[in-house]
């Protein structure tokens, strides 16, 4: 007698299934792959990109070093503030974008609070081993550019609509990104 085995899976047996399964692990592979890097290149720049002891310097005063910035006259200070400013919220985008698709079905709230939680952690440490100015502006800053990934990938959910097409989304623009982190991690030598 001769018996077919019974499909064990939802793709099993479904000829076209397969690929997309296979697809999904590659989109997936790849989200995770660039995430990585990305990631570090982050400790690279907050962490890593001065030594040890080279500066230490703490403001909790909010918005004391853009009101620095502000009332500086010197053409120097303001390209350093826009710098300053700009990067600590563009470094954060890709940081809320990849914690939302990683936590889907999140809230907002929980996915903010852990982007101002890496901040906070990140500012700490630049304090206690000395490489970096611990401010509190920063830490305001990169939430912001964390919610505006935040919010750019729960723009691409609404736009794809199928969490599949959202990976595939994901996965083209971690791919796209991926030149712009081996640049900043192999080529650039960090100088802040």
């Amino acid at each position: 007698m001769d018996v077919q085995p019974q499909p064990t899976a939802a793709t099993d047996g479904v000829p076209g299934r397969q690929f997309t399964t296979k697809r999904a692990k590659a989109e997936t592979v790849a989200i995770f792959a660039v995430f990585a890097l990305y990631v570090a290149f982050l400790l690279r720049l907050l962490l890593f990109s001065r030594a040890p002891g080279s500066e230490r310097s703490i403001n909790l005063i909010p918005s004391a070093s853009i009101a620095e910035y502000v009332s500086s006259h010197s053409s120097g200070i303001g390209r350093v503030a826009f710098a300053n400013v700009v990067g600590n919220i563009l470094i954060f985008i890709p940081l809320g974008a990849y914690l939302s698709w990683l936590r889907r079905r999140a809230a907002v709230r929980p996915t903010v609070l852990t982007v101002a939680a890496v901040s906070v952690a990140v500012e700490i440490i630049q304090g206690v081993f000395a490489v970096g100015a611990s401010d509190i502006d920063d830490v305001i800053l990169n939430c912001v550019g964390g919610i505006i990934g935040i919010f750019t990938f729960r723009l691409l959910s609404v736009m794809l609509r199928e969490q599949s097409l959202v990976r595939t989304g994901m996965a083209v623009l971690s791919l796209l990104s991926l030149p712009v982190w081996c640049y900043f991690l192999f080529v650039v030598r960090l100088h802040m």
